[in-house]
């Protein structure tokens, strides 16, 4: 399912690197905001392993100055070390190691979204890898006039990130259980983590099962969720 995702979003690609890949963040609650990056073509993955090569897989604007900058510089086909940089007017406000972060370095950029009240807001990051892209990280990035905060969330299966616009301090990480599924396409039962930031990070409650059964492909694609 996700291998037909990315092959659908390769024309997309290159109309975001054509435009410098500069997203800016969208004012409606809905997917409209989440962005799509879709995966580089394994012969690229081949040419930066082989040049020890820096790669610069995202930018999105956070205002007229500041931009967001997502790196990749490959070792394996299971090490990408990616990273975040801030940028203001050419200057290196702050980097972040988002894979060793995330403790795991086989997770990719996939999708990210931004949202934005006044001079402060998040940017909302899905990362997902796993020898059949079933595994999720999330990363946020938190900002305001005070500076950058970026931190991780507990790693998901078939999952998503839920954040939203009226309780910016709380996000709710879904994973799935196999629970006899026979493929990942098979509707599974989920469990939920409630998540409140506070003044070091993120601080998460233990896992509560979720009513019903949900199947992957309507949770995971994408892996963020965006409520009032």
């Amino acid at each position: 399912m996700k291998s037909l995702r990315r092959a659908s979003i390769v024309l997309l690609l290159a109309l975001v690197v054509s435009k410098g890949a500069s997203l800016r963040a969208q004012t409606s609650p809905n997917s409209d905001a989440i962005h799509t990056f879709p995966l580089p073509e394994p012969q690229a993955d081949d040419a930066a392993i082989s040049d020890h090569k820096k790669v610069l897989r995202a930018e999105i604007a956070i205002d007229s100055a500041t931009k967001v900058r997502f790196y990749e510089q490959p070792t394996s086909v299971t090490v990408y070390n990616s990273t975040v940089s801030v940028e203001r007017a050419g200057a290196v406000l702050a980097t972040y190691s988002v894979g060793s972060l995330i403790e795991h370095q086989s997770l990719r950029l996939v999708h990210a979204a931004l949202l934005r009240s006044g001079d402060n807001g998040m940017l909302v990051c899905e990362y997902e890898g796993g020898a059949d892209a079933t595994r999720e990280g999330f990363a946020i990035l938190r900002f305001s006039p005070a500076g950058f905060n970026l931190h991780t969330l507990p790693l998901a299966d078939f999952g998503k990130v839920v954040v939203f616009r009226g309780k910016p301090e709380q996000a709710e990480i879904w994973s799935g259980l196999a629970d006899g599924t026979e493929s990942n396409a098979d509707e599974r039962p989920y469990v939920a983590r409630t998540c409140r930031w506070q003044s070091k990070g993120y601080v998460c409650g233990p896992p509560k099962p979720k009513p019903g059964r949900f199947s992957p492909g309507d949770i995971d694609d994408p892996g963020i969720e965006i409520r009032p």
